[in-house]
């Protein structure tokens, strides 16, 4: 999740950043933008500061907490393809910077743990 939502006029380097920050939001395997990393991808907006979105002239970089149990390769594919008409001709780099908790362990066959999760 962003820190604080961009403004709908808020455009860097030609993109939208609202825009970008809430493509990713819709990715299935997308729990959220991270927005603490130290260092870490952030866009500064006058009076705002959209965490996990930074926007270079010929390249996003998107920082995420991908859902467990999805692999990281369909977690970029899913981010770039909602970003591939905000994206234009950039390249865009994804971090999968923390994962979501994976579901409790159940009681499998025989007494042995087996993990339960769903898409």
């Amino acid at each position: 999740m962003t820190t604080a939502s961009a403004s709908p006029r808020a455009v860097v380097h030609g993109v939208d950043v609202a825009a970008v920050a809430a493509a990713v939001d819709t990715c299935p395997a997308v729990a959220g933008l991270v927005t603490g990393l130290l260092g870490g991808p952030a866009t500064y907006l006058p009076g705002q500061r959209v965490g996990g979105v930074r926007i270079r002239p010929h390249r996003l970089e998107i920082a995420i907490r991908a859902r467990w149990g999805v692999p990281a390769a369909e977690v970029a594919v899913q981010v770039r393809q909602a970003l591939r008409t905000l994206a234009a001709d950039r390249r865009v780099d994804v971090v999968i910077a923390d994962l979501t908790d994976p579901p409790p362990a159940v009681a499998g066959p025989a007494g042995r743990e087996t993990v339960e999760w769903k898409h």
